[in-house]
């Protein structure tokens, strides 16, 4: 066989296992779906509702959420005539998924700068097969397309050969950050990465300052809408109450609320602050990575990490590259955390942890074995046991990772209807209880969606506006106690609290101080109970509604 036919033969090999790994994962992904159920996470559905404003010639900014991802969606919504929100709401699961699969190429190819073939076919089996990923994939968020904007931000940005592929990557970067907030940070990894990769020179800076230039070209016409919109290119809505503590992070209807690091380092001293967003911060960003490592990367990254360390296969520079990027991406989180451990503002990446757990599986088949005087068919059978395993502990944990619990969500959805057709007011929740009550107000509201302009309503995350002209409308308010709630409540007209039955277990504590109501809330006396889904004969969803007597 001569050269070219054995290199067309291993292209057409790679090629084979890349789809036979692709159609694995999507199997995974379509069994853990269900597409007559609504996902309970709102954040798909502010970017629907993104989707639709731009759709209808608005291209305003929502509050918290760039317009990347609803730009995307929106041309699949554009020639569509359905009236049924769960119909839109899965069309952006589909595309999702279809982006979570596509990016097993792109992890290949960014897995090939650093392994062999081989061990590049394991990263990508690794990235493949990963439960978290497998499952946010499936509920029509942004963070398929963030992932895959970082690994071709990467991909370009790892390459000594060629010497215009950085400009690539530094555009790519100002797309992430159409994507997500938090893609701005891109910017300062690859200014880093740029100078470890191609070295200081007079030449490589003026190259650096063209990417820079590529880079705000990119993000402008975000930032400009910004300006326009806010007053404030760099705006984003909760980051004048950021320091302010859980609570008032979270009271998007105080707006007037303002409190900075200084105004909190006045009031609770330096080692104050370090502790609440230092301390906790990495608390909780230590807890959320340890569950994402979970099922098999628990077992390989931390190997991965010491061998890293004297690597003497893999391309010091790119190899110091990852770990700029890790490190540089945890530590811009790290307030974030002390306020949500949510283990998605970390999710990309799960590409890099992947690249440090191949390089444990390279060293112990590669050389390990070796010092066993395994032969080269005895290794490649180890490799393919190891993935077997993967594939297994990724198939049984993927139905334990959120998996949709169909009566419970049936119980929500009636739960938030009844809500809607017998109550009229603004109301709080506490816990998760009225989580599914936007899904429920758009999906009889077709003439609202799908008319939807962004710039017509003071809309942001969850619903937690004036979006419903009428019935229930969800509201936030900052309180320290319920006294405090109720004397708030009443010049907000605030008419009902919903809580759950174990309210104080949800990730998202809004109102601690009233998590006792499930069991208490009628000791109170202007505290009405007008609603118990045990009463109605729920089964898993229990929750009270109590109305609020301001005379009383």
């Amino acid at each position: 066989m001569n050269l070219l036919s054995l290199k067309k033969s291993r292209i057409t090999t790679i090629v084979i296992c890349l789809l036979i790994i692709s159609s694995i994962s999507v199997t995974f992904k379509l069994s853990h779906v269900d597409f007559t159920e609504p996902p309970i996470s709102e954040d798909t559905y502010v970017y629907i509702l993104a989707a639709f404003s731009i759709i209808n010639g608005d291209f305003s900014q929502p509050d918290t959420k760039p317009l990347g991802w609803s730009i995307l969606l929106s041309p699949f919504y554009l020639f569509d005539d359905s009236t049924d929100l769960l119909h839109y709401v899965n069309i952006a699961r589909i595309l999702s998924i279809a982006i979570s699969t596509i990016t097993i190429l792109p992890m290949y190819i960014l897995a090939r700068r650093f392994f062999d073939e081989k061990y590049s076919l394991v990263a990508s089996c690794l990235f493949a097969f990963e439960p978290h990923l497998i499952n946010n994939s499936t509920l029509g968020l942004s963070e398929p397309l963030f992932i895959l904007a970082i690994i071709l931000t990467s991909v370009f940005i790892l390459q000594k050969n060629h010497s215009w592929y950085f400009y690539m990557s530094f555009l790519l970067a100002g797309i992430t950050w159409w994507i997500r907030v938090n893609g701005f940070i891109t910017l300062v990894i690859l200014s880093i990465i740029f100078f470890i990769v191609y070295k200081s020179s007079s030449k490589n800076f003026t190259k650096y300052l063209l990417c820079i230039v590529v880079f705000v070209l990119v993000a402008s016409p975000m930032l400009i809408q910004k300006y326009d919109q806010f007053g404030d290119p760099l705006y984003f809505a909760i980051s004048d109450n950021y320091f302010a503590g859980d609570q008032k992070h979270f009271a998007l209807n105080t707006k007037h609320i303002e409190y900075s690091a200084s105004d909190y380092i006045q009031d609770n001293g330096i080692i104050g602050f370090l502790e609440r967003f230092g301390l906790t911060g990495l608390g909780n960003m230590a807890s959320a990575l340890l569950k994402m490592l979970f099922p098999y990367l628990i077992i390989l990254v931390p190997f991965g990490i010491l061998f890293s360390l004297r690597s003497f296969v893999q391309d010091k520079d790119y190899i110091k590259s990852i770990w700029v990027l890790m490190l540089i991406t945890l530590g811009s989180v790290v307030i974030q955390f002390s306020i949500v451990s949510d283990m998605r503002f970390i999710y990309h990446i799960f590409p890099f942890l992947i690249i440090l757990s191949t390089i444990t599986i390279q060293r112990v088949v590669k050389y390990g074995l070796s010092t066993f005087s395994f032969s080269e068919k005895q290794k490649n059978f180890f490799l393919v046991s190891v993935i077997c395993v993967v594939i297994i502990l990724s198939g049984t944990f993927t139905l334990k990772v959120d998996t949709p619990d169909k009566l419970l969500n049936q119980e929500r959805i009636e739960f938030s209807k009844i809500l809607t057709q017998k109550f009229n007011g603004k109301v709080i929740g506490v816990g998760d209880s009225i989580r599914l009550l936007t899904y429920t107000q758009l999906y009889d509201s077709p003439n609202l969606f799908k008319e939807f302009k962004t710039s017509t309503y003071d809309f942001v995350v969850g619903g937690q506006s004036n979006i419903f002209a009428h019935g229930m409308e969800r509201i936030v308010l900052y309180a320290e106690s319920l006294d405090e709630l109720i004397q708030i409540g009443k010049e907000y007209d605030l008419k009902y609290i919903v809580i759950n039955e174990n309210a104080n277990t949800y990730k998202i504590i809004r109102y601690p101080y009233l998590t006792n109501l499930y069991d208490e809330g009628e000791k109170y006396p202007f505290l009405t109970k007008v609603l118990d889904t045990e009463e109605i004969g729920f089964k898993k969803f229990k929750v009270k509604v109590f109305e609020i007597n301001y005379d009383k």
